[in-house]
């Protein structure tokens, strides 16, 4: 069964239905869908079908259109309605009671044999060594300029990476993080995160610069959570695999290069991961692939050199059984946490210190920890997060839940030791 994921179409109809999207609607007009309607114009279609991409709400009507368009397509597929169920524009509020899920900030007990704070053993602070080691990373932040060096009149770029939740918040921080007299004139933020795009493809569309033994795991992971290999072409970009390069685009467009790039805010999940098994194998699975996903990024970004992680948002109001609900959302907080361990003890494939040899990626922290159970306020900030946080699908955050995480996501900037320094103007 095809699993949906995100706003993405490409996770909605897998690669068949996608190509022949893109295909019908670029071509002659679908033609008349009865007799008594309007002929459908591909124009308007394959609009409100980016619109949907985008995690944009629809209007009924718009909805209504949609369904007409995706009906057609299903038809001269061959597909019947009940081969692959489209993804709805709003669903059901899940009324499952998630109270026994604690804020990893909160926790004090254990949850399956996992201790509490963001770093383990109860602590929501790094561990003195990686502390200074991550300050040492964040003094070398500086403006360059496009081919890397530095320049008094040079940009440093703050890089946004993950799926649509994070595309439609880093949207809203980035207008609201751009209006801010406090912010750097010298830092450029770009949102790179694109919609439908779980951790695995992330790490699968870069595999090329891994070894061949973890190419194959991402190959297999691809198989079982039926992710698209191929079609997934956006706006210009020819690549089959199109993630990183969509991402170098946009910072193109952004009048930025890949040598500006110093610091990137990830939020990641994994689609349908109950195909990967039961915790912890979901989220050791999605370790992994973050570990994947700092190592290409370092890569493409050689002048990378801090990545700030949150794990996701509240999903308890959701009632897919993809995509990211609970208690895979709270879950996916420990596989952050599992990277960034697996950093501070040492393993060489996240090496970020020349000292140590080779340089393989960013130094990894937590950036701001966003999950909260409902409407149940969390002991460190009272944060809640409530039915109007989200849109009508209970699956995306409405514009209230996207001011949330940008205030949260400012507020660590600004304070941070590490961030302050270079996110924050001088005098302020």
């Amino acid at each position: 069964m095809q699993r949906y994921f995100g706003s993405a179409l490409a996770a909605t109809y897998r690669p068949i239905g996608l190509k022949l999207l893109l295909c019908a609607m670029v071509g002659a007009a679908l033609g008349t869908f009865a007799a008594t309607e309007e002929p459908i114009n591909p124009v308007r279609g394959r609009e409100l079908m980016q619109k949907f991409q985008r995690g944009e709400a629809l209007t009924p009507e718009e909805r209504a259109y949609l369904d007409r368009v995706r009906q057609e397509i299903r038809k001269r597929s061959g597909q019947r309605p009940t081969d692959r169920p489209a993804a709805a524009a709003s669903g059901p509020r899940n009324t499952n009671d998630w109270s026994r899920l604690i804020p990893l900030t909160d926790l004090t007990s254990t949850y399956q044999g996992e201790d509490g704070g963001l770093y383990g053993g109860g602590h929501n602070e790094p561990p003195a060594a990686h502390q200074a080691a991550y300050q040492k990373e964040s003094e070398k932040i500086q403006p360059l300029d496009a081919t890397g060096r530095p320049a008094p009149d040079g940009k440093i770029v703050l890089l946004t990476i993950g799926f649509s939740n994070t595309h439609m918040e880093s949207e809203d921080f980035k207008r609201t993080a751009d209006a801010d007299p406090e912010k750097s004139p010298r830092v450029t933020i770009v949102d790179g995160a694109i919609g439908g795009r779980a951790a695995v493809m992330w790490a699968y569309d870069g595999s090329e610069v891994l070894p061949t033994s973890e190419q194959e795991r991402l190959d297999k992971e691809m198989d079982v959570l039926h992710m698209p290999k191929q079609g997934r072409r956006v706006r210009a970009v020819t690549q089959e695999r199109d993630s990183w390069p969509t991402l170098e685009l946009r910072l193109k467009e952004a009048g930025v290069s890949a040598g500006q790039v110093q610091a990137v805010w990830m939020k990641h999940v994994e689609a349908g991961a109950s195909a990967l098994g039961e915790f912890p194998a979901h989220a050791k699975a999605l370790t992994a692939d973050l570990a994947d996903i700092l190592i290409i990024a370092k890569k493409r970004f050689p002048n990378l050199r801090v990545a700030l992680f949150s794990s996701r948002t509240y999903g308890g109001w959701s009632s897919r059984t993809s995509g990211s609900p609970e208690p895979y959302a709270y879950e996916s907080g420990f596989s952050v946490r599992w990277l960034i361990q697996k950093q501070i003890t040492g393993d060489p494939q996240l090496n970020f210190d020349p000292a140590r040899g080779e340089e393989k990626a960013p130094i990894a922290i937590w950036g701001p920890y966003l999950w909260t159970c409902g409407h149940q306020p969390r002991k460190t900030d009272g944060l809640i997060w409530s039915e109007q946080d989200v849109r009508e699908d209970h699956l995306h955050p409405s514009n209230s839940g996207c001011h949330k995480v940008t205030e949260l996501l400012l507020k660590f900037l600004k304070t941070d030791t590490g961030t302050h320094r270079w996110f924050v103007q001088s005098g302020k």
